[in-house]
């Protein structure tokens, strides 16, 4: 029964996306809360693997050293690697008794389709092999805000009791970390639990081909190119936000709900480029955007394209394109920018898709939630799950994502790089 597990997981990925999409005409509109249960766990079959990638053509473009004084992220743990012992049990709490047949919500702040729905999903798809009693997942999209709707029902209205989780941007993390105060949300008491999804990568802005193969050529169109973008602070529109914020030739166009509704402006002509031209949501979005290699690179940042073979396959044996140049070589930028760029990029990689619970969930419950969370991570039908989805897996848990709060409040007391910061976290208009 596994492989009717794996293809109706895929199907509700599927059908949430073509929703999306289909929605997503209007920049304005909100989303309305959708309460989506997922698909329990079963026994099954493995399915038959994906046939192998072409082997990549090898990148032209050399790595970017990082400015100085820039301390390169941590290399991202193997997913693969046994989780660390679970705590020991409370004496008289069972778990499979507080949690029988109860309704686990993971409240998400994006419309469906895109990666953090993708994630809350996959997440809940599998949870059942570590949180026992058959507890039921339902994933609401609670669209708005930029993502902000989600802390009233999960950390205030809630009771903490461990039937609620959510999954935070990491631009709210980044505004408290300068002072800038989020409604119902402190990152000083909320529960943290982990991270499936902090995993370095390449990423880029691509363009359709009919518009541009190179940033020569967009440049050319002598106008500020269109970018699409949830909210200030987008973790995934970095790049564009910083260009804009140098005086480089980008309007960021705010008030998307969601990936799904990003990517569809995309391929409507609504917005010039668009990050959302990645393989991930490419191939589970608008497939047709490779098969019939419409869309090109214009530049990268992130990690070394020669260090991340799915990125560089997929852009030359795919795409059929050539690696483009990196942000740093487009732009005439100091040392001090370049800094305040990869401090915030490195800041948004170890805190991507973090899940969060009621801060005063009872410490026994919420040390359970941990265990299970990082249990589930490396858990094997996760990692298939994620495969299929096209999802990298990264795991950080509570200790690791406060130790990146931790580094990035020291780095923040540059007051330069502080206010630079700040206008990336979203918190100039």
């Amino acid at each position: 029964m596994r492989v009717m597990r794996y293809l109706a997981l895929t199907m509700v990925l599927l059908c949430a996306a073509l929703v999306a999409v289909a929605c997503g005409g209007d920049e304005e509109a909100e989303t309305a809360p959708t309460s989506t249960p997922t698909p329990a766990p079963a026994a099954t079959p493995t399915p038959t693997p994906a046939d192998a990638m072409m082997e990549p053509t090898e990148p032209t473009a050399t790595p970017t050293p990082l400015p100085p004084g820039v301390t390169p992220p941590p290399p991202t743990p193997t997913p693969t690697s046994p989780p660390p012992p679970t705590a020991t049990p409370i004496p008289g709490w069972d778990p499979a008794e507080h949690f029988n047949r109860k309704t686990i919500e993971i409240n998400v702040g994006f419309s469906p389709g895109g990666g953090y729905d993708t994630f809350a999903r996959l997440m809940a798809a599998s949870l059942q092999n570590n949180i026992p009693g058959n507890p039921r997942f339902v994933v609401r999209n609670l669209t708005g805000g930029g993502g902000e709707r989600i802390f009233r029902p999960t950390l205030v209205d809630g009771d903490p009791d461990g039937y609620a989780v959510a999954v935070v941007h990491p631009r709210f993390f980044k505004r408290e970390l300068v002072g800038i105060d989020v409604p119902d949300f402190d990152p000083n008491t909320v529960k943290i639990i982990g991270t499936a999804s902090a995993v370095r990568t390449t990423s880029a802005q691509y363009a359709f081909r009919d518009f541009a193969t190179t940033w020569e050529e967009a440049l050319a169109h002598g106008r500020d190119l269109r970018v699409g973008a949830t909210e200030r602070g987008d973790s995934g529109g970095i790049a564009t936000a910083f260009m804009e914020m140098v005086g480089g030739p980008i309007n960021n166009v705010y008030g998307y709900p969601g990936t799904s509704d990003i990517a569809a402006a995309f391929d409507r002509g609504e917005i010039d480029i668009s990050n959302r031209g990645s393989p991930d949501t490419a191939r589970s979005l608008f497939p047709e955007w490779i098969e019939q290699r419409q869309i090109v690179p214009l530049f990268y940042w992130g990690a070394d394209p020669a260090h991340d073979r799915e990125f560089t396959n997929y852009i030359v044996n795919e795409l059929g394109a050539e690696i483009p140049p990196h942000l740093f070589d487009i732009l005439d930028l100091t040392d001090e920018q370049k800094t305040l760029f990869s401090v915030t990029e490195t800041i948004n990689e170890g805190m991507s898709r973090v899940f969060i619970m009621h801060p005063d969930t009872p410490d026994h419950i919420y040390q359970f939630w941990v265990d299970a969370f990082r249990q589930n991570a490396h858990d094997d039908d996760f990692l298939e799950l994620a495969r299929i989805a096209n999802r990298e897996v990264g795991y950080l848990g509570p200790e690791d994502i406060v130790g990146v709060i931790a580094d990035g409040t020291e780095a923040l007391k540059d007051p330069v790089l502080r206010e630079g910061f700040i206008e990336l976290a979203g918190g100039v208009d």
